[in-house]
């Protein structure tokens, strides 16, 4: 088990570059990163890269977005647009390739969306039919395996959050779209990117049983966003603490599991993420005894 932190654990309202943050990060001695979605473009960015990695000893996993092209557009592999959805993917591959130069094995991005939404804009003019969006999603994914089997690069498919409001316009939330998506695909180098903070957000306002769903897949994921919420509404990437939902019941069913990433907003607190590690090294050596 690889215990990771997020970089959005060292961003602050002001965007900060991929570069200054993992220098911050470094410098406080935290070399198991994962670069975020939320920096902005950077010249230069994939030699600045490797050279954490080469010089600093960092492993770095890449996550949806990141690091940004030039150009600002939305993940999304079902988008009704085959233009915009081959940049999705040709995004995607150079990230795989990306990954393998970084020496690491896993590229992790969200799931898709039935509308056409352009990055932080929320208007849509049309909707596609779930069934439609889901074939598109999976076809898409087929042809990126590909690319990360020849890499041997493991892809996670991130849970999304849904409440009742956009509920429509997302996939890849239920237990449903994961079966319909592992049944269709059969690949050890695909796996569900399980967000918890999204979990319990999509359960509570979906109505689904959390519990059964990480049972279900437990055995698919790979690697793990770990965050706290109050489960309605809003997912705001509150750090957890001893009374933390996720227990050693849940962990116990993830025997795959890589990557646990801390995806908080701590703003640089290394109290705080201290507390978090130590709460999750607990669970994990009394799931072992278990």
């Amino acid at each position: 088990m690889n215990y990771f932190i997020s970089t959005l654990n060292f961003s602050s309202d002001i965007r900060n570059r991929i570069s200054d943050t993992i220098s911050e990060m470094i410098a406080k001695d935290i070399r198991n990163i994962e670069v975020s979605s939320l920096h902005p473009y950077e010249e230069h960015i994939e030699e600045k890269l490797l050279g954490f990695v080469q010089r600093d000893h960092a492993k770095i996993l890449l996550h949806n977005f990141a690091p940004p092209s030039r150009e600002s557009f939305l993940i999304n592999l079902c988008d009704s647009r085959e233009a915009e959805r081959k940049r999705v993917s040709d995004f995607i591959k150079e990230r795989i390739v990306l990954t393998k130069k970084l020496n690491m094995d896993y590229f992790s991005f969200h799931a898709g969306f039935r509308v056409n939404y352009q990055r932080g804009i929320h208007e849509y003019s049309s909707r596609l039919g779930h069934k439609q969006a889901l074939t598109i999603f999976i076809e898409e994914l087929r042809d990126l395996l590909h690319v990360a089997e020849q890499h041997k690069v493991h892809l996670g498919v991130e849970n999304h959050v849904t409440i009742q409001e956009n509920v429509d316009n997302l996939l890849l939330y239920s237990k449903e779209d994961f079966e319909t998506l592992f049944h269709e695909i059969d690949s050890k180098y695909l796996h569900l990117h399980l967000d918890l903070g999204h979990l319990k957000i999509s359960s509570y306002e979906n109505k689904f049983d959390r519990n059964e769903f990480i049972k279900r897949f437990g055995e698919k994921v790979y690697a793990m966003h770990v965050h706290d919420n109050t489960g309605i509404k809003v997912d705001c990437h509150a750090p957890f603490s001893e009374n933390f939902w996720f227990t050693t019941a849940h962990l116990a069913s993830l025997t795959n599991l890589k990557y646990l990433i801390f995806e908080t907003k701590t703003y640089c607190n290394m109290e705080l993420l201290g507390q978090m590690e130590r709460h999750m090294q607990k669970l994990l050596e009394e799931t072992i005894v278990l």
